[in-house]
């Protein structure tokens, strides 16, 4: 009989698996292992749930060499607890600081792009031992959990964002071909450290989470206390249900996106045609991200402003032209006889 507390979890991480589809039977887990409580509350609950769901895991740990002997002791932590599990972790080390230098990346973005290498090398492989595996029989599990989500909203909303970014993490979304899922994305980081203390897992700590060096780092040791402390006592869960009804709201807009791009669009060799009149007339919520759309369809899915949108909604109102505006990367919109054109210049 599993402890209340264990079994209360892992019920809990079941349905968001079930209600948003995450996992199906008989399918390859390749889960990022860093040894902290997020990840290996993730890696603990699947494990447990493997036999009934047939599941195949694959632990993943990369270190990054961002903290000397600590990230070493991770590495042996990890390890040592897939031995344990009868798994085998895919260990990788890289140097993230060196790729940072070399890419003119941030450090941070250097640890994400050498995780995401990692997890697509790991998927890459099972299919290569196995070519009776598909892309679709594959998932990357990621542990960011509810407060990360909290944590998330407020950083985009003090920065300034839309409805998309309000709609903060989602539980899946698509990595190079994979579908990469966030199974305790409803989990609270006190649930997550009850877990681990409850099943004695004894998961590594990042004392560089405590350091108030980073934006996100202050938001949560200092931001998100102020605000429970003299504001809202239930913060958390509230940044948490706005990024749920922001989402639902998201989804729908796509939808209708989706339909209303079908309808207008003509593609060409890296080019977006459409009738301008009929762009006109679409509310601002679906002619901008119609555009987006248009604009990644050809290269272009980052960067692209507000004011860079407004300056395009100007020209498409009015009749006369023809006209342009620069968008990024050397990226055009140009109204011109009737059409609007998103294209490279």
């Amino acid at each position: 009989m599993l402890p209340d507390i264990t079994k209360k979890t892992e019920d809990k991480i079941r349905k968001t698996i079930e209600e948003k589809g995450l996992i199906g039977p008989n399918q390859h887990i390749v889960i990022g292992l860093s040894g902290g409580p997020d990840s290996v509350c993730l890696f603990n609950a699947l494990k447990n749930m493997a036999d009934r769901l047939q599941l195949t895991i694959h632990p993943v740990h990369v270190n990054h060499k961002f903290r000397p002997g600590a990230a070493e002791r991770d590495q042996k932590y990890v390890e040592e607890l897939c031995e344990r599990s009868g798994l085998t972790c895919h260990s990788f080390v890289v140097d993230c600081n060196e790729l940072a230098a070399q890419t003119g990346m941030t450090s941070e973005e250097a640890g994400r792009k050498a995780r995401y290498d990692a997890f697509y090398e790991v998927a890459e492989e099972v299919r290569r031992n196995d070519p009776s595996v598909s892309r679709e029989d594959i998932k990357i599990a990621v542990a960011q959990n509810a407060n990360d989500q909290a944590e998330t909203v407020l950083f985009r909303l003090l920065r300034g964002t839309g409805v998309d970014g309000l709609a903060g993490i989602a539980y899946e979304r698509e990595e190079r071909g994979y579908k990469v899922i966030r199974p305790i994305l409803d989990l609270y980081r006190d649930e997550i450290e009850d877990y681990c203390e409850h099943n004695e897992l004894h998961p590594v700590i990042d004392h560089t989470n405590e350091e108030s060096v980073y934006a996100r780092n202050k938001i949560r040791n200092e931001l998100i206390p102020y605000l429970e402390k003299e504001h809202n006592t239930n913060l958390k869960e509230s940044m948490v249900r706005l990024a749920r009804i922001a989402a639902a709201d998201k989804e729908y807009l796509w939808q209708q996106t989706e339909e209303t791009y079908r309808q207008l669009a003509c593609e060409g060799s890296g080019v977006v045609s459409m009738d301008r009149e009929a762009l006109a007339k679409l509310h601002p919520a679906i002619r901008h991200r119609v555009m987006l759309k248009a604009f990644a369809a050809i290269g272009l899915d980052s960067d692209v402003s507000e004011e860079r949108i407004k300056a395009a909604d100007h020209n498409i109102e009015k009749k006369q032209g023809p006209k342009t505006v620069q968008f990024p990367k050397g990226y055009v919109l140009e109204v011109a006889k009737g059409k609007v054109m998103m294209k490279k210049a």
